[in-house]
């Protein structure tokens, strides 16, 4: 109780009412009582809960809390795929990179479609030295995630290598003759930074990322890739936009291809499928619909069966397809063993 009935915090409560009284039960048992409201798609629960908050003054305050939290957006892909999350650990530990090769993506422009937090686009272009790579996400925080992580990786870099040069250059500069090995040290500072490689000296020129529905997106005419990967991604998209979303993918991905380039492709098993349908009503009505299984995209992507699918418009015909990841992540932990696929163009 407050004194002289009144709340001095003005926190809404009725005169001689305390939040912690008989007062609270009787209210949530009024409220449990109530009769369901009919499900209607332009039923607003911040106006219901505004008409109530006479009746429910406990229940609307803790509503009003609630619901006054702001929503986060998180796409599935986002939410379930684990790919790019391995955060803090070495470049080589993410056990995928076993079976990339670093002439596919040397000088090379590259995409990563469905890049999530980036970290996987980043090392690519650190390990591999491509000449530039976009990496494109539908959820926009985890595209803002990924910037993050470059600028951190950036400043890391660059600490490290100015550390590294001022101690070389203290060696030079400490030794005999002052002047000749101050001169030394100068050509030194020009040498570390010829040897760099452009990966170090430009990787915010080298990687970035883009907010996109690559299914939905629209094909620049002047922009086409040497190397395109879609790691643990194709479930997601099979299962948000059907099979029309997957040959769309698959057609988008062949056009912006130069000839000769490759696709590196991870598909998740349709047990996985399996596994996450009820995400949402759209990916349950998918699952039910889906005619085209992962097994079967091989002989999508090769062309083999593509008179079966005269909706697709034309061929894709992909030369060539070698299983890379089947042996190479036999010892991988869970959720990374997985058939990886390098098709060429």
């Amino acid at each position: 109780m407050y004194r002289d009935g009144k709340n001095p915090h003005g926190d809404g409560y009725p005169r001689g009412f305390s939040p912690f009284g008989e007062v609270v039960a009787d209210e949530l048992d009024s409220y449990l009582d109530e009769k369901v409201i009919p499900r209607m798609e332009d039923f607003n629960i911040l106006s219901w809960w505004k008409t109530n908050a006479n009746r429910y003054p406990t229940l609307a305050r803790i509503a009003r809390d609630i619901l006054a939290i702001p929503i986060t957006t998180v796409a599935s892909e986002s939410v379930f795929n684990t790919s790019g999350r391995v955060i803090g650990q070495g470049l080589n530990e993410d056990p995928r990179f076993k079976v990339l090769k670093k002439e596919w993506f040397e000088g090379k422009d590259c995409l990563d479609i469905g890049c999530n937090s980036g970290i996987i686009t980043i090392q690519i272009a650190q390990k591999f030295n491509c000449r530039s790579i976009l990496g494109i996400d539908i959820d926009s925080n985890r595209v803002a995630d990924a910037y993050w992580h470059l600028r951190k990786i950036v400043r890391t870099e660059h600490n490290e290598k100015r550390r590294a040069n001022a101690s070389r250059v203290e060696v030079i500069e400490k030794g005999d003759g002052l002047e000749k090995n101050v001169t030394a040290a100068q050509e030194e500072k020009k040498a570390i930074s010829r040897n760099c490689s452009p990966a170090e000296r430009n990787l915010f020129d080298i990687v970035s990322f883009k907010q996109e529905n690559f299914v939905h997106g629209r094909d620049s005419p002047e922009k086409y890739y040497d190397a395109i990967l879609c790691l643990s991604v194709t479930k997601w998209i099979h299962l948000n936009w059907g099979d029309d979303g997957l040959i769309t993918l698959f057609m988008r991905i062949w056009k912006l291809l130069r000839p000769g380039g490759i696709f590196v492709l991870e598909p998740q098993p349709w047990v996985s499928y399996e596994k996450n349908r009820r995400v949402s009503e759209t990916t349950a009505t998918n699952f039910q619909n889906i005619k085209l299984y992962p097994k079967e995209f091989q002989e999508i992507l090769l062309d083999k069966v593509s008179i079966l699918f005269c909706s697709i418009g034309s061929a894709i015909g992909f030369r060539t397809v070698e299983d890379i990841g089947s042996g190479g992540l036999s010892s991988s932990k869970t959720g990374f063993n997985r058939p990886i696929f390098l098709f060429r163009k």
